[in-house]
């Protein structure tokens, strides 16, 4: 038989870690960072020692450029590895973190915690596996601990079957849930109206292209991609402008064809009926004359 205390124990448990958070919350306050924090390589990792790959690289150039944009049309502000405060639950202290990327409505980037956070991505470095822990879970347990709202982790190289997992934080259990992408391998976000991130097929991914972006509806597309669809598009207009000049230049010469035919088709009626004329007048003069030959009596053999 199950004892009354033993169906109250998860509740019990769930209502304290809600009380322990909100208390780990207050205390992790916004001061500015310390000289040292933007100090370093970006995107090694200096506690491991260990430098990101090129395809890690890529991943977060290219997907933060798609991000900037979003983030200028939403008022907010990005980071690309600065330092942002999370609070330390091992340590009981706050501490400087560095997300691969992350989005916030903070104002002062200077004294960012994680607070302010909507997004955070980790970028996954497979090829140490102390380093790939870290990223899959210390960082995914310190966003969770700090109540990030949703959270994703990308594996970048090419040739790698895994992809993006995404998580979004649920405030009544205080701990990350799993968002699964559905067919289409889509993650639909919560915390940024409008934003879909979304995996390309395997055959479709490149070295730092493992992902494209909505906003509201349409792709986001990176400068580059954005430059050679302009000039598709202008080439196009050109090719339509062109088009149409020529069918009109045709629809022209037909008219004129045409004009010229109903031209030469009245000509030539005009000339019938002048030759018929010619002939019946010609016809007349003839019976004249053998009218008057008749009576003069003059007979023609």
């Amino acid at each position: 038989m199950t004892s009354t205390a033993t169906l109250a124990r998860p509740q019990t448990e769930l209502l304290q870690r809600r009380a322990a958070h909100r208390q780990m919350r207050a205390r992790l306050i916004e001061k500015p960072h310390p000289e040292d924090a933007t100090v370093g390589t970006p995107y090694y990792d200096e506690e491991l020692d260990v430098a990101q790959s090129p395809a890690h690289h890529k991943t977060v150039q290219k997907l933060g450029e798609l991000l900037d944009r979003v983030a200028a049309w939403e008022g907010l502000q990005s980071l690309g590895d600065n330092p942002v405060w999370y609070w330390d639950a091992d340590e009981d202290c706050q501490r400087i973190l560095y997300p691969d990327y992350a989005l916030t409505d903070a104002e002062n980037l200077g004294s960012v915690t994680a607070k302010s956070l909507l997004l955070a991505i980790e970028v996954v470095t497979t090829t140490h596996r102390r380093k790939e822990e870290k990223d899959t879970i210390k960082m995914r347990n310190w966003n969770e601990l700090n109540a990030v709202p949703e959270f994703l982790l990308l594996y970048p190289e090419p040739d790698d079957p895994r992809g993006l997992i995404a998580y979004r934080y649920n405030k009544d259990q205080v701990a990350y849930e799993n968002v699964p992408l559905g067919p289409r391998r889509r993650f639909v976000s919560q915390a940024i109206d409008g934003l879909v991130i979304e995996e390309l097929a395997p055959d479709a991914r490149s070295v730092g292209r493992k992902l494209r972006v909505f906003y509201r509806g349409e792709e986001v597309r990176d400068a580059d991609a954005a430059d050679r669809l302009a000039l598709q598009e202008a080439r196009a207009r050109q090719q339509e402008a062109r088009a149409r000049e020529a069918a009109d230049r045709r629809a022209l010469q037909e008219a004129q064809a045409r004009e010229a035919a109903e031209h030469h088709a009245a000509a030539a009626e005009q000339r019938a009926r002048e030759e018929a004329q010619a002939r019946m007048a010609a016809e007349q003069q003839t019976e004249r004359a053998l009218a008057l030959l008749k009576k003069a009596g003059i007979k023609l053999d």
